[in-house]
C-alpha cells in the first residue's frame, strides 16, 4: 500500500491509533527486532534491497520530522548515528545510506543501508526492485 495507490488508508494510518506501529501491529515475515533503544527500534529483513539492510522505527508516532520537537529529534537522530556507526563496524561497509521514505508506512522510520564497494548498484541509487534474500543458511542470524 501507497499514498498513491490508496490515499484514503495511508492517511487514515497518520493518525496513531491507526497506526500498525503504534498499535504494535505483527512485523512482516522475516522482520526480527535487533535492538531496543530508548527512541528507535533497530530491525531488519533477510530480503532487502542490500545485505545489511536495517530499518531504525521511531517508537514516538510521527509521520515526518518536523512533527518531533527539537530534543525528540536530537535523541532520535543520536540513536541513527550510533546505529549506523555500529552497522558500519558489523558489516565493513564503506558508507551507510540513510532514507526516510513513509509513502507506504506513514510512521517515522529511517532505512540504513550499508554500501560496498561491490555492490549491485555502483554509482547509482538503490533500486528497490532488486529485493532478495542475501544470505547463507544461519549468515543473517549471525549478523543480527
Amino acid at each position: 500500500m501507497s499514498f498513491h495507490t490508496n490515499y484514503e488508508e495511508w492517511l487514515r494510518q497518520t493518525d496513531p491509533k491507526n497506526c500498525g506501529v503504534c498499535s504494535s501491529a505483527p512485523m512482516p515475515d522475516g522482520m526480527v527486532d535487533i535492538i531496543e533503544l530508548p527512541h528507535s527500534w533497530l530491525d531488519s529483513e533477510p530480503v532487502d534491497c542490500l545485505k545489511g539492510a536495517c530499518h531504525l522505527v521511531a517508537k514516538q508516532h510521527a509521520v515526518e520530522l518536523y512533527d518531533l520537537n527539537e530534543s525528540e529529534l536530537l535523541a532520535l537522530m543520536k540513536e541513527v548515528s550510533v546505529c549506523a556507526r555500529a552497522l558500519q563496524q558489523v558489516t565493513g561497509a564503506v558508507k551507510i545510506n540513510y532514507e526516510i521514505h513513509g509513502n507506504t508506512v506513514p510512521h517515522l522510520h529511517i532505512h540504513l543501508y550499508p554500501r560496498y564497494l561491490d555492490d549491485p548498484f555502483p554509482g547509482r541509487a538503490i533500486d528497490y526492485s532488486q529485493m532478495k534474500n542475501w544470505y547463507v543458511e544461519g549468515e543473517f542470524e549471525q549478523f543480527v
